[in-house]
């Protein structure tokens, strides 16, 4: 079957799979790919084979002294819970290895550390899909106006997507390799069309890929026709666009 008909996010799906990180319905969607595209099945075996591989490519850490010597005491000290031992008439003594339990605990500790970091990642990851499907989703309101916004020479690298609700009067923009701002320091939006320039909004991302939404400060920003500009600004700065132009609605 043809590989084009996967959706761009099966390989997120992928690594929820090998994280036994999925709904079940995600799950069936995963075996069913693995069933019907001979790519999907390798790219399993390659992920599952990083994670296998993973605690072996930690490097190896000592302890700090405070934990090294309660691991020492735990190791050679029976649990005070435990019944003594009978005594034996020729008791035979043992050599004990501590550092190989101990070694094995921070193992351990350290493939734990490590998981918690693939899982947060792939969390991450997750969010990041649901906001993008949040922004596909505003794209198919048939009221809303949706605007493609392009780099301008102060960001050429810049570009963006805008979504504006007239029935909620909201807006939504979802901005890739725009960098964030200063604190003090804001993106605003305009609409532009037979009058001065509206002041529609401001925001600030949080990375370079980002969204943001917020509500819109007049109707008529939702009005068709108009064109989109977004400049940076001071936030202490009048409603009026005089910092440089980044991002501009394509007619």
């Amino acid at each position: 079957m043809n590989s084009n008909s996967l959706p761009d996010n099966w390989r997120s799906h992928l690594a929820g799979y090998v994280l036994n990180d999925l709904t079940e319905a995600e799950t069936a969607q995963v075996r069913e790919w693995l069933a019907l595209y001979p790519e999907v099945a390798i790219e399993l075996q390659a992920l599952e084979a990083s994670w296998q591989s993973l605690p072996e490519s930690l490097p190896p850490q000592s302890p700090p002294p405070p934990l090294r010597d309660r691991v020492l005491t735990a190791v050679q000290s029976p649990p005070s819970n435990l019944a003594s031992p009978p005594a034996s008439p020729t008791p035979i003594p043992r050599r004990r290895r501590p550092w190989g339990w101990a070694g094995l605990g921070l193992g351990w500790a350290a493939t734990a550390v490590a998981l918690i970091s693939v899982v947060a990642e792939n969390q991450r990851l997750k969010q990041e899909l649901i906001q993008s499907e949040a922004v596909v989703a505003s794209f198919r309101q048939p009221n809303n106006r949706f605007y493609t916004l392009a780099g301008t020479a102060a960001q050429p690298q810049a570009s963006g997507r805008l979504v504006v609700d007239p029935e909620s009067e909201t807006a939504l923009i979802f901005t890739e390799s725009l960098p964030p701002l200063m604190a003090d320091q804001a993106y605003r939006l305009w609409a532009i069309a037979d009058q001065a320039p509206l002041f529609c909004g401001q925001f600030n991302p949080s990375a370079e890929q980002s969204s943001s939404q917020w509500p819109l400060p007049d109707a008529a920003c939702g009005a068709p026709g108009v064109q989109m500009l977004i400049t940076a600004e001071s936030v202490d700065a009048p409603p009026l666009p005089e910092g440089p132009l980044v991002l501009q609605s394509q007619s």
